[in-house]
């Protein structure tokens, strides 16, 4: 029976920002675009703007075949689009500013302003949402983000923008020392006109993601315990931040069932996971959304989505009788997890990448393949590691891991990257370097000496966003370098975070050979000999990384994929961009397959799958398609290295081919 009540976001006409937020594969995309259909609809006076964040867009896809209503547009954030307006609307305050500021010339400036920066999705993405919501065009901008971690950077990037504007103000300020020094006054002009309507700016931003009236930040999760340690760990920095929180969407609630062994595991999960979001957040009330027999598509699916939303019971046992029971058969068997296994990675491999849309598996087939791996593979020594902001290899293994190598198993260690830290480490070098040289300068310098400091103190407030994740990479590299281990098994971020990540070792290159060749010219009066060595064992490793990552005898990428509409396009970009990128895919896990069943909501879901999965064997039939079924969890290094036993072949070797 279709429930009456909706949840509060739904019905606050004083919301001027929806932002749909959670672990990649959840239904953020689903869940905001059906909110602002349901918006649209209950207010068709007023105009709204749904809009992806995320570089590996699906707005297009859930919207395929929907009109949308004249009140209502939407859009997907090109970073590179963004970066060419934004270019175009302030390169020539930012020339003038690092100009009048620095000892570089009009060359450096022109060099430094035209580099590509790692990061700009993000960056680009906030700076976006700042000018439609100045413009006040729209009565509310519904938010479609990207995954966790990386959508977390997103709301962090207001107080690292106010950082950069107070680096730019330092370069100015011996610009307005040396003219009220020499001409007696100094008269403010574009330049300062620029940081002072871009600081404006962003007050008036940061002022409405912290408005409870007019922004709130909807997390979407699934009652599973991968999704709820990630939602814990995004929540507890939403609180730091400030932003307002209110209700959670729950996605995906399966309806009881007697006697089906995958849907009494899912439920048995289900429990577990809803009790400790009730131990975690009591203070947040949580909405239901059941699981449909289909995959959600057309305008008329999407607004039927909330005639299913229920408030939760405060018990979690009570979530079994959320939805309409289904009577089951007895005597339903499980199928055999794993249809036409997957070959082994050749002796020559030693490197795996495990990539694919948020939310089909990555973590899980990677810890279980990275198992399996250590086990055929004796003698030698494996590193499972992640790049994700959100971690949670550790959640998948049941074992605590960090930033530090951790032993799991014979042969296998763990590490889960700290890019922050790995930045901060830099910096504390960086500060410390710089002071030397200071110390050893002329004390007649004086007042201009003090202003060169503060401006070089600053400078890696306007390193871009993505430069942490460029350090962490460099603490495999070193492994690497050091050959300490034989094989590496990546669990990578979501799809477009993961191609950026692919596209760093040129974009690294460009960066050190820019740097260094200032450092060079500058190195009379600007010399820092432990950075310029560094950035010359970095230009190094990250030239062999990239022939690694291209050589198709010792790196491979396993593309990860789940049978839906959404999943489907992605994975096609996705292997698109390996082409492009010259990397070899030779192997698709199609994951979370519905095996046949008498169970009624595993048959839908069976016969809703069966269409898709003839397009991903039709679609690569030059690659190695393995299918891996909906089975109990996972989780914890027995379970895994059980599926990394059914995932590959007892014999045979593939030696990855570029494709």
């Amino acid at each position: 029976m279709a429930s009456q009540a909706l949840p509060g976001f739904l019905k606050d006409d004083g919301l001027r920002l929806l932002l749909f937020g959670g672990k990649g594969g959840v239904g953020k995309t689903t869940c905001a675009t059906a909110a602002a259909l349901q918006m649209a609809k209950r207010r068709p006076a007023d105009s709204f703007l749904l809009v992806s964040t995320d570089p590996a867009h699906s707005l297009a896809d859930c919207l395929d075949g929907v009109v949308l209503p004249n009140n209502l547009i939407f859009r997907e954030i090109d970073p590179q689009q963004s970066l060419m307006s934004f270019k175009a609307r302030h390169e020539e305050h930012l020339r003038t500013i690092a100009l009048r500021g620095t000892f570089l010339d009009q060359a450096d400036v022109s060099q430094l302003v035209e580099l590509s920066v790692p990061g700009l999705d993000e960056m680009m993405a906030l700076l976006e949402i700042e000018v439609w919501v100045k413009e006040a065009q729209y009565a509310c901008i519904i938010v479609d983000t990207a995954p966790a971690g990386h959508t977390l950077r997103l709301l962090g990037l207001p107080a690292m923008m106010r950082k950069w504007i107070a680096a730019l103000d330092a370069m100015l300020a011996k610009y307005r020392y040396m003219t009220e020094l020499y001409q007696g006054a100094y008269r403010p002009d574009a330049a300062d006109a620029y940081l002072t309507q871009t600081l404006t700016d962003l007050k008036r931003l940061w002022a409405l993601l912290r408005s409870s009236k007019r922004c709130l930040f909807v997390p979407v999760l699934l009652a599973e315990a991968l999704s709820v340690h990630v939602t814990g760990l995004m929540v507890g920095e939403l609180e730091r931040l400030g932003l307002p929180l209110q209700e959670f969407l729950v996605n995906r609630l399966q309806p009881a069932q007697a006697d089906c062994p995958v849907c009494s595991d899912g439920l048995a999960r289900q429990v577990c996971a809803l009790s400790e979001l009730t131990l975690l957040f009591p203070k947040y009330r949580f909405w239901g959304l059941p699981l449909l027999g289909s995959e959600i598509c057309g305008a008329e699916q999407l607004q039927a989505l909330w005639q299913g939303a229920q408030p939760l019971p405060g018990n979690p046992s009570d979530v079994l009788k959320v939805g309409a029971p289904v009577p089951t058969q007895s005597g339903a068997k499980q199928q055999a997890l794993v249809n036409r296994p997957a070959l082994l990675p050749a002796p020559s491999i030693h490197l795996l990448l495990f990539a694919g849309k948020g939310g089909v598996g990555k973590t899980t087939l990677a810890c279980a393949t990275a198992l399996r791996l250590a086990q055929e593979r004796a003698g030698q020594e494996v590193l499972l590691f992640s790049i994700d902001p959100a971690h949670s290899l550790g959640v998948c293994l049941e074992r605590e891991v960090g930033s530090q190598e951790t032993r799991v198993a014979p042969g296998l260690s763990v590490i889960e990257l700290d890019a922050q830290a790995e930045y901060s480490r830099l910096k504390k070098d960086y500060a410390q370097e710089l002071t030397g040289m200071f110390g050893r300068s002329k004390p007649e310098a004086g007042m201009e000496l003090a202003f060169d400091r503060e401006v070089m103190e600053r400078i890696l407030d306007v390193a871009p966003a993505g430069l942490d994740e460029m350090l962490a990479l460099t603490r495999i590299v070193d492994l690497m370098d050091r050959q300490k281990y034989d094989l590496f098994v990546l669990d990578t971020a979501p799809t477009g975070h993961l191609l950026r990540f692919l596209e760093m070792p040129e974009l690294i290159e460009n960066w050190l050979k820019t740097f260094f060749g200032l450092f060079l010219k500058y190195r009379d009066i600007f010399w820092l000999p432990k950075i310029s060595q560094m950035m010359i064992e970095l230009s190094k490793k990250m030239k062999a990384f990239r022939r690694l990552l291209m050589d198709a005898r010792q790196a491979a990428l396993m593309a990860v994929a789940i049978p839906t509409e959404m999943a489907f396009a992605e994975t096609q970009r996705l292997l698109a961009a390996c082409e492009r990128l010259g990397i070899a895919a030779p192997i698709l896990f199609l994951n979370l397959l519905t095996p046949a069943s008498s169970c009624p909501t595993c048959a839908a879901l069976s016969r809703d799958q069966q269409a898709l999965r003839e397009r991903y064997r039709q679609a690569y039939r030059a690659r190695r398609v393995t299918e891996v079924f909906r089975q109990t969890e996972p989780r914890g290094v027995d379970r895994l290295d059980a599926l990394g036993s059914a995932l590959y072949g007892s014999s045979g070797l593939i030696q990855a081919t570029a494709l």
